[in-house]
């Protein structure tokens, strides 16, 4: 395509980027901060003029992306209403923000929400964020008891792992799962057991029939968990589409490590991180919200993940928790396993699986479920713009009891 004008004629904060154009239109990418333009300013824009987007995210990396076709020579319509129009349009197309389906569970009926107990809250680390300046935040780890009753985990467990329930509690079926086949480290699977590639089927499609099963009563739990603790405001879930990291980071998955995973190899499971909006690659979800650091706020959804602990039966020195390190430090925290307990987390921790001790079997398997979510409140405060605090899902209520670790025990602030 030819252009009219340089990047240095562009209004300020305004992106153009070329979408499938051809010879009687051109699809544009309009991007500003102001979503406001005088008519000046829109008569020195070329509509043949097109410039890649990748070439200006250096520039402003808190870009708001939409898009738009213009026939050649007519005047463009409001520059506002485009943005608006074509962003809803873009959000739908991808599923960016699809609500997860959180119908109540028929066999859990339950007019309130579950109770339930923090039994742990950490804070394990803290970011630098290159934005518009640097700026410090930090993680959080939340245990949650008494969200999953038992008849809800034993739905959950019935799922990744059917058939003969005393069986299962001590020997991993090999009918729907596979040594060697579990990744948590990109381009790498680990020496534990993953689900076979039509159980993960199985397991993904389990909130896409709109039905009202098991993992659809979990979400509507986690759902009304965290409308709780944040004082009855409402929150969207959305499980992580495909188009953030693509399909082969599925949004749902489980784990089954057992102590026998550890002979010959005592980091059979490697550090890794389930997820970073600053570390999103070229695509539809950066397109749409650029990059940025994970509890910004605003419109910005928070990439956190949901782990589940399954086993009917754990004791403490079993061990096989989930292992948090915080890099700056080296200092770790590790969550203890207890039947039915829901891990909250943000999803950039690095973190890892561990294996079971020696106590519990060498074939006993700890099964958990995890969940990759993005998070935000349903509707923002009259007026904001961006990011803010008062914008931000908590995982858990501020109180004088939580425990900074690593990095964070040197930063003066709240949850």
């Amino acid at each position: 395509m030819s252009t009219g004008i340089t990047t240095s004629k562009l209004p300020k904060n305004l992106l153009v980027h070329e979408l499938d154009g051809d010879d009687s239109h051109v699809h544009l990418l309009l991007a500003s901060k102001k979503k406001k333009f005088t008519q000046q300013q829109l008569d020195e824009i070329s509509l043949d003029f097109a410039i890649s987007l990748d070439e200006v995210i250096e520039e402003d990396k808190s870009v708001l992306v939409t898009a738009s076709n213009f026939d050649q020579g007519s005047a463009p319509p409001n520059p506002a209403a485009i943005l608006k129009r074509a962003r809803t349009r873009h959000l739908k197309t991808y599923l960016l923000d699809k609500p997860m389906n959180t119908q109540e569970c028929a066999s859990c009926r339950s007019s309130s929400s579950p109770p339930f107990s923090v039994s742990d809250c950490k804070v394990v680390d803290h970011a630098f964020i290159d934005l518009e300046e640097a700026t410090q935040d930090v993680s959080e780890i939340v245990c949650v008891d008494g969200l999953v009753c038992s008849s809800l985990r034993k739905a959950l467990l019935d799922i990744i792992s059917p058939g003969d329930e005393i069986a299962r509690e001590n020997r991993v079926d090999e009918k729907f799962w596979t040594k060697g086949a579990y990744n948590d480290v990109a381009g790498k699977s680990s020496g534990g057991y993953g689900l076979k590639p039509e159980m993960m089927e199985v397991l993904n499609k389990q909130d896409e029939r709109g039905g009202a099963g098991a993992v659809t009563e979990l979400g509507r739990r986690i759902q009304m968990y965290l409308e709780e603790v944040n004082d009855g405001e409402a929150v969207r879930l959305t499980k992580l589409p495909s188009a953030v990291f693509g399909p082969q980071v599925a949004p749902l998955g489980g784990n089954a490590p057992t102590h026998a995973d550890s002979e010959g190899d005592s980091d059979a499971f490697g550090w890794h991180i389930d997820g970073d909006p600053n570390l999103t690659p070229p695509g539809a979800f950066r397109d749409c919200y650029g990059l940025y650091g994970n509890r910004l706020g605003g419109d910005k959804p928070r990439f956190i993940s949901a782990l589940v602990y399954l086993n009917e039966e754990w004791k403490p020195e079993w061990d096989g928790g989930t292992e948090f390190l915080d890099p700056p430090t080296s200092e770790t925290y590790t969550t203890q396993v207890e039947p039915g307990r829901v891990v909250l987390l943000d999803s950039d921790i690095t973190h890892r699986v561990t294996t079971p001790a020696e106590s519990a079997g060498g074939n006993r398997p700890r099964y958990s479920l995890v969940l990759k979510l993005l998070l935000r409140k349903e509707k923002l405060k009259k007026g904001r713009k961006g990011g803010g605090d008062g914008d931000i899902v908590m995982l858990a209520k501020k109180t004088t009891g939580d425990k900074y670790i690593g990095s964070a025990a040197s930063l003066n602030k709240d949850l």
